[in-house]
């Protein structure tokens, strides 16, 4: 789901909504939606809460400051915001949708609160995604990254065919920008779709490859949506070693839990949505932040609630059943209280959920887990605030995300690829503004750079020039 943000008629960009993200701060300094300069003492939290008449969560607004509205009535405090409603501050306007670009048809004239003045544009930005192969009943998914290579072979290929009449390198893939460059090298030839071909460029869709015209390879090219893309840049090496641990179908039947490490920004929730994406699992992505939810609420939070199990309590899933076949975020793990350390360890060897409350064995649960943190979890232990059984049991499979100040050449192409998800739009920078891009140290890694690129999108313009750099 997106939020789309309007200036008077204006569609200026959109902003993905994390289907399990519970909390959105729009204005003020940090906000995850800026304001331009002269609003930045308006602030408003979006707030997702269970809404007991419905029996789910609602979106609920809470303005800190300013004069905010809802379908043109002010904003007072804990307003349900639905799909159909539209809140606004002065001429800026913001609406839920399905879809992230959006123009609004109304004249010019008319009130941007008013229901029913948009139409779903249907020409998105996409870009290849990734690449998913079969064979032999084995599954694996290639991210796309212009320039990487995927061999079909007898011998050291990434798909391996190990029969006589297949050569070493038999099929080449090559990612580029306008699609898979496939290049026959095989001396018994391969035939895509029925037809024998040596060369040509393969777009989005299914292709069928019979391999020296006996054996059947199935590959399949897929796009996204700019917004839900992602930009690997030099970190290639880290998203491929995830790739890699991923297409181990044992590891990956075995419950895989990944814990990614690193400062706060540097973008540990970018590489958890991956990983969910190149997993190919059809459940859910769900987000548990350990940080924002009060210790008394964790427990029942992350494990859910039975109906009856203490006063006023509701048949509700925590996150690991609603990450049921899915994949489960837990970030911040270094917070989760001390007591509840040790149910989430015994979850993690034998993978029952039992809700608070509730009596039995317990529900089995079928979950790819990632874990996050930006504390050294060996001082935690050290600390004897994150128990050491646990602390083996996570760390396993450990990538360190490094900070954007030490790969300094993804700053400008992150810069255009968060402004093109935003906007829809090519961005330009000019010469000192690039200057002054890399040379900054960007203590808040990429989350700060997205939120220095959103508040210029909010200007409209797509030249960035140095003084629309307020560092």
């Amino acid at each position: 789901m997106y939020l789309l943000i309007y200036r008077g008629i204006k569609h200026l960009f959109s902003f993905y909504i994390n289907s399990a993200r519970k909390k959105i701060v729009i204005g003020g300094s940090e906000g995850d939606i800026l304001f331009p300069q002269e609003l930045q003492s308006c602030e408003l939290v979006m707030r997702k809460e269970f809404n007991f008449e419905k029996k789910d969560y609602s979106w609920c607004l809470y303005p800190a400051s300013g004069e905010f509205k809802l379908n043109g009535k002010k904003v007072s405090g804990g307003e349900v915001f639905e799909d159909s409603n539209v809140f606004s501050l002065q001429d800026f306007s913001f609406s839920f949708s399905p879809t992230s670009n959006l123009s609004v048809l109304s004249a010019a004239d008319e009130a941007p609160s008013k229901a029913g003045n948009t139409l779903i544009i249907e020409d998105e930005p996409t870009e290849f995604k990734n690449i998913e192969t079969t064979y032999e009943g084995m599954h694996k998914t290639f991210v796309f990254r212009p320039g990487r290579k995927i061999v079909i072979g007898r011998k050291n290929a990434d798909i391996s065919v190990a029969f006589n009449e297949v050569s070493s390198e038999h099929v080449i893939l090559e990612m580029q920008e306008k699609g898979v460059n496939f290049i026959n090298t095989g001396k018994n030839g391969t035939w895509v779709n029925g037809v024998r071909i040596n060369s040509g460029i393969l777009e989005e869709g299914k292709y069928h490859l019979s391999i020296a015209g006996r054996h059947d390879v199935t590959i399949k090219i897929n796009k996204e949506k700019t917004s839900e893309t992602f930009l690997a840049g030099s970190l290639s090496p880290y998203f491929e070693q995830i790739e890699n641990w991923l297409n181990q179908p044992v590891l990956f039947r075995n419950h895989p839990i990944i814990l990614l490490s690193g400062e706060s920004g540097s973008g540990k929730e970018v590489f958890a949505e991956f990983i969910h994406k190149t997993s190919g699992r059809k459940g859910n992505f769900i987000t548990y932040n350990a940080a924002s939810i009060p210790e008394t609420l964790a427990e029942s939070e992350l494990f859910g609630t039975a109906k009856g199990g203490f006063t006023g309590a509701e048949e509700r899933d925590g996150a690991f059943m609603q990450a049921d076949g899915g994949t489960l975020f837990l970030d911040e793990i270094a917070e989760i209280p001390i007591n509840l350390q040790s149910k989430l360890l015994r979850v993690l060897e034998d993978w029952k959920v039992r809700k608070v409350g509730e009596s039995g064995v317990g529900r089995t649960v079928d979950v790819n887990l990632v874990l996050a943190t930006n504390k050294n979890l060996e001082d935690a232990v050290a600390a004897q605030t994150f128990r050491k059984d646990l602390f083996y049991r996570v760390s396993t499979l450990h990538i360190q995300i490094p900070p954007l100040r030490e790969h300094k050449n993804d700053i400008i192409p992150l810069a255009k690829h968060l402004y093109r998800a935003l906007s829809g739009r090519e961005l330009v920078i000019e010469e000192t503004a690039a200057e002054k891009l890399v040379s900054y140290d960007w203590p808040g890694n990429v989350r700060e750079l997205k939120s220095v690129i959103t508040r210029f999108a909010y200007s409209g313009k797509s030249i960035l020039g140095s003084t629309d750099l307020q560092f």
